[in-house]
């Protein structure tokens, strides 16, 4: 009890209803990363946002201190769906794989043997586009993977995108030869063409199909 004259001693301040609501929440999001990181894998840009909600909420910022648990939530959030999908994952990079298998062995059957009834008189710049479409597009699936089990953001949904990307890869090949044909028609003014230089329409088709266009779940 204060004596007369002498000043009252003040305790700590009180925390508000909303940052001990936070802080719970924090502590939740800490209990979530150890038990992901027992896999033995590092979550260090999780860990520095929950590090930075706590700094921001100890100088009673909590705009600051909101935001930055949100990101810490959300980051977190893509880690553990990405690590429960990681057997998908590792099997649509096999897949992939299959197709390049796949998609090399036809283009050395072709050019082996070009004359082989299957493919005799079919094997012209349409079929070799749309074979360098594919090979685009088997290499975006195989980044795409890769990148987004690096990152630890793979999502399952674009699942059908991968298994597909290969084939669409081939089809707008063949497409884009049609576009760059008739443009070489309206400028020659001619419907038979002797193209010289063909790595250019199979330069113009596998760089599309192989563009940075891997899903991205931002």
């Amino acid at each position: 009890m204060a004596t007369a004259g002498q000043p009252t001693p003040v305790g700590p301040a009180k925390a508000s209803p909303a940052a001990d609501e936070l802080t719970r929440q924090l502590d939740e999001l800490e209990k979530r990363v150890k038990a992901l990181a027992e896999s033995g894998e590092c979550y260090a840009d999780v860990e520095a946002q929950i590090a930075a909600a706590r700094a921001h909420l100890a100088a009673a910022e909590m705009k600051d201190a909101q935001e930055a648990f949100d990101r810490a939530a959300d980051a977190l959030c893509r880690a553990e769906a990405s690590a429960k999908s990681e057997p998908l994952a590792w099997w649509l990079f096999a897949a992939e794989v299959g197709y390049l298998v796949l998609t090399l062995g036809l283009g050395y059957a072709t050019m082996r043997w070009p004359h082989y009834g299957l493919w005799d008189g079919l094997i012209g710049l349409n079929a070799k586009t749309a074979w360098f479409g594919a090979l685009g597009g088997v290499t975006i699936g195989l980044y795409g993977v890769y990148s987004h089990i690096q990152a630890r953001d793979f999502d399952r949904k674009f699942t059908l995108w991968y298994l597909s990307k290969p084939i669409m890869g081939a089809i707008f090949g063949w497409f884009v030869f049609l576009v760059y044909f008739v443009g070489l028609v309206s400028v020659q003014g001619q419907t038979k063409l002797d193209v010289k230089t063909p790595e250019v329409p199979y330069a113009l088709r596998f760089w599309p199909a192989s563009a940075r266009d891997s899903p991205s779940r931002s």
